[in-house]
């Protein structure tokens, strides 16, 4: 199943102030989503915004936390099931008929 994640955190305790702390956190990001979902399509940044965003394919919910582990501490993910809308659209034609 494919997920669409938006973390987003204060600017105040952006970890990319430290180095460390940025290394520690979204500098092991992709490493660890890689390590724990089945697949991640893509990994996108809003640096003035402080959110990012990441497309990743999970059986189930726990591979996405253990994913975001890194991240976790730094603010807040919104995790929202996704479908392509190409297919979606080919389905409902054919049980519809048309």
């Amino acid at each position: 199943m494919l997920f669409h994640i938006t973390h987003k955190h204060d600017e105040s305790i952006c970890p990319l102030h430290d180095k460390e702390r940025g290394e520690a956190t979204f500098g092991s990001l992709i490493a660890s989503l890689e390590e724990n979902v089945d697949k991640v399509l893509g990994v996108w940044t809003d640096p003035a915004g402080h959110r990012v965003f990441m497309v990743v394919e999970a059986s189930e919910q726990a591979q996405i936390t253990m994913g975001l582990w890194p991240i976790i501490p730094a603010g807040t993910a919104e995790i929202v099931p996704v479908t392509d809308l190409t297919k979606m659209l080919a389905s409902r034609a054919e049980k519809l008929g048309a």
